[in-house]
């Protein structure tokens, strides 16, 4: 790896955009004082990420850019590119060539950039560092820093030692990695009393939510228990229920056919009783035949009188008809009374359902008696004498009248007949009615022990429904519902498995009661608090995986610095002899590590919960933290670089840097003007050295040095134009004909 080209735009006085392309070997800048020529290493190292604005000579982050002059108005912008040749991938990027941009605007803002993409200063500071150079090591020597070396507290030459040795790519992986454990020292820490604040609470929760859940299982076997207790009461008193209400159910059934049939035979035998109307038919029936009977006689009457007024000499009459005496009229009509009574009676038996004998006795009276009257009106009716015979001549209206005769004669049979299937029909049924009033007394017996049977029934229903009632009542109470009794099949128990249900009942409230009352909430706290709990527990058994992890490669970069640094030690100690003896004519000089002192820990348990703290301290035990420089020219005594003289200490710093570039040389080294406190031998000396080291790395020097510039390859002069504005010339030497204005 080297530097291929600088590129400055408003960078300090270099308000134009100036370049500068570098090659193998030594680059002299030269220019008169105030030209601008440490404005180049200024540029480098600011690139390079550099943050003090005192290390570039300046006060404010704004002194970077342009700040005009009299003839030229200042910039808003400075920017500085740095192309670097990358072949040997020493940079550990993609990358053959890499170019580091740097800009600031007047605002304050400012951007980093590798090949034209953002970048973070730590980044670019770990690709630097992986490549063996950075703005804090030796690769960058600025005026008056040449005595920095020597009088710089141990500490701060440590820091300088860590990167003049390449340590420093792992001192900040090292670092970062601290850092690392250090925030999980504290997360662990923070963890470990954030577990010990929700562990108290944890148990209390622990413990309600183990009560919780013996209540749950108490109140589950609770369940059960009164489920079967009052799952199988409520089958069984529910069966017992059903079963009354069936037989309820049929002795109203029966009740209603008994009545029924009681009803029906009251009714028949009222009907036997009253005849149901009968009588009143008959007497109808013998009115109408009366009825009859009497239009007959009319009709015969009239017959008779139409046929006796007849005009012809052997008309009138068939019979004669003797007048009556009064006496005889009294007769006819005592026996025409008699006859009526006897019609009376006839139909007043009839009227009264009586027996069909005592109707067929009246009957037969009553035919008797028309008999005598026919007989007492016999000898008044005496045939006339015929005279001549005669031939019978039809009459209309005698026709007419004895058809109607015939008529009435024939529904007066009609009549009697119907008059007789009555009678006998009437005789009938009084024969049942003895039967008919057994019957009806039986039945009234049979519906009043029904009626008797039905109310005990509906009294044995009653109280098994209040059972029922009361059961479901407390069921309810008990269960919360009726569909877990009413969607079951339980079987029946016997008295004592009832009792000991109940018992068992009884004891698992009494638990419940003992353990009380929890919210239901607390499960959901608990395992709220048991998943932070169990997440931090995790998170602790992370962090201490972490921790060991962390502390393992802390441990591999501590092997890693401590080898390169002893080996780098041992080769800088060697070489800064050679080069020290060489400017000095001889001497002595020597680099030496010290540990650092560890005080004893006052409270060792104000670090028991930050893990770091103690492998930190059992760390440092074993850590260097001072670098030590023992220089001692020929023919003196010294004990401290402090006492040597200015040029003894510049040659002793030349000859540390020459040692650090002859073991572990940086891609290029920038030299500003360290030369100049040295006489005109010492940089002859000085030059040859820098020739000898050419081939290891790429030098920049700023020297106002003759014999430094004998030595370079390419040569940039620096001048001061009227308007303030730093320019370049450039010259390769072996080439002296060739002037290149980079302006």
């Amino acid at each position: 790896m080297h530097l291929k080209k600088l590129t400055v735009n408003g960078f300090k006085s270099f308000a134009h955009k100036a370049t500068l392309e570098f090659s193998s070997g030594i680059t002299a800048i030269v220019g008169p004082n105030g030209s601008g020529k440490s404005n180049i290493a200024d540029a480098i190292r600011w690139v390079m990420g550099e943050q003090s604005i005192k290390t570039l000579r300046g006060k404010k982050s704004e002194d970077i850019i342009f700040s005009g002059s009299d003839k030229k108005a200042r910039l808003g912008l400075a920017e500085v590119s740095l192309e670097l040749d990358n072949a040997d991938k020493k940079i550990p990027l993609d990358y053959s060539e890499i170019t580091i941009t740097r800009r600031l605007y007047r605002n304050g803002d400012s951007d980093y950039l590798i090949n034209n993409h953002k970048s973070k200063l730590a980044d670019l500071n770990l690709l630097l560092t992986q490549a063996n150079f950075g703005h804090h090591t030796y690769a960058i020597v600025g005026q008056g820093m040449i005595d920095n070396f020597l009088l710089a507290t141990p500490e701060e030459r440590k820091n300088f030692f860590e990167e003049a040795t390449g340590v420093k790519q792992y001192q900040i992986k090292k670092n970062q990695t601290i850092s690392k454990l250090e925030q999980v020292g504290q997360n662990l820490a923070t963890a470990k009393i954030r577990i010990q604040e929700m562990e108290p609470q944890l148990q209390l929760l622990t413990r309600q939510v183990k009560k919780l859940n013996k209540r749950k299982e108490t109140e589950v076997e609770l369940n059960e228990v009164r489920l079967n207790y009052y799952g199988s009461s409520w089958q069984e008193i529910n069966k017992n229920y059903q079963d009354e209400l069936k037989k309820t159910e049929f002795i109203e059934t029966d009740k209603k056919l008994a009545e029924e049939k009681w009803k029906n035979l009251e009714k028949e035998l009222n009907q036997i009783v009253k005849n149901d109307g009968l009588n009143q038919t008959i007497e109808k029936l013998r009115g109408e035949q009366q009825a009859a009977a009497e239009q007959k006689m009319r009709l015969k009457e009239k017959l008779f009188l139409l046929k006796n007024s007849s005009s012809s000499p052997g008309g009138g009459p068939f019979i004669n008809f003797q007048p009556l005496s009064e006496d005889q009229m009294n007769q006819l009509n005592a026996q025409l009374s008699v006859l009526e009574h006897l019609q009376e009676s006839a139909l007043f038996a009839l009227d009264q359902k009586n027996n069909v004998e005592t109707i067929k006795t009246i009957i037969n009276n009553l035919g008797q008696k028309i008999e005598k009257i026919i007989a007492f009106l016999k000898p008044y009716l005496k045939p006339k004498k015929e005279t001549a015979p005669k031939i019978e001549q039809t009459n209309p209206e005698t026709q007419s009248l004895e058809q109607k005769i015939a008529q009435t004669d024939e529904l007066s049979d009609c009549l009697q007949i119907e008059i007789k299937n009555l009678l006998k029909e009437d005789e009938v049924k009084r024969s049942k009615l003895w039967d008919t009033q057994q019957k009806y007394q039986l039945a009234q017996q049979e519906l009043r022990s029904l009626d008797n049977q039905l109310s005990e029934a509906r009294i044995i229903l009653a109280r098994t429904e209040t059972k029922k009632f009361d059961l479901k009542q407390e069921s309810v109470r008990e269960l919360g519902s009726l569909d877990l009794l009413e969607n079951n099949n339980l079987p029946a128990l016997s008295t004592e498995e009832k009792n000991a249900l109940q018992n068992k009942i009884n004891k698992l409230k009494g638990q419940l009661e003992i353990i009380g009352g929890l919210d239901p909430g607390i499960d959901v706290e608990y395992k709220n608090t048991q998943k932070k709990y169990d997440f931090l527990t995790a998170q602790i058994s992370d962090l201490n995986q972490t921790l060991e992890s962390l502390k393992k490669t802390i441990n591999d970069l501590d092997q890693i610095i401590k080898s390169q640094m002893t080996h780098s030690l041992e080769s800088i100690n060697a070489y800064f002899q050679k080069y020290f003896g060489l400017l000095f004519n001889g001497g002595k000089a020597v680099l030496s590590l010290l540990k650092k002192e560890v005080p004893e820990e006052d409270d060792p348990s104000q670090s028991s919960n930050y893990p770091a703290i103690n492998f930190f301290q059992e760390k440092s035990k074993n850590d260097y933290d001072r670098l030590e420089i023992y220089a001692t020219p020929p023919g003196k005594k010294l004990k401290s670089i402090n006492v040597l003289s200015g040029g003894e200490r510049a040659l002793t710093s030349i000859a540390l840097i020459c040692a650090i570039i002859s073991s572990n040389p940086a891609p290029f080294i920038v030299l500003d003007e360290v030369d100049a406190a040295l006489d005109e031998s010492n940089s002859v000396r000085f030059a040859q050295i820098l020739n000898d080291l050419s081939h290891k790395t790429q030098f920049i020097v700023i020297t106002h040095n003759r014999a430094t510039m004998e030595k370079a390859k390419l040569l940039y002069g620096v001048a001061m134009s009227d308007d303030g504005v730093s320019k370049l010339l450039s010259i390769r030497l072996g080439d002296s004909s060739t002037f290149i204005n980079t302006r």
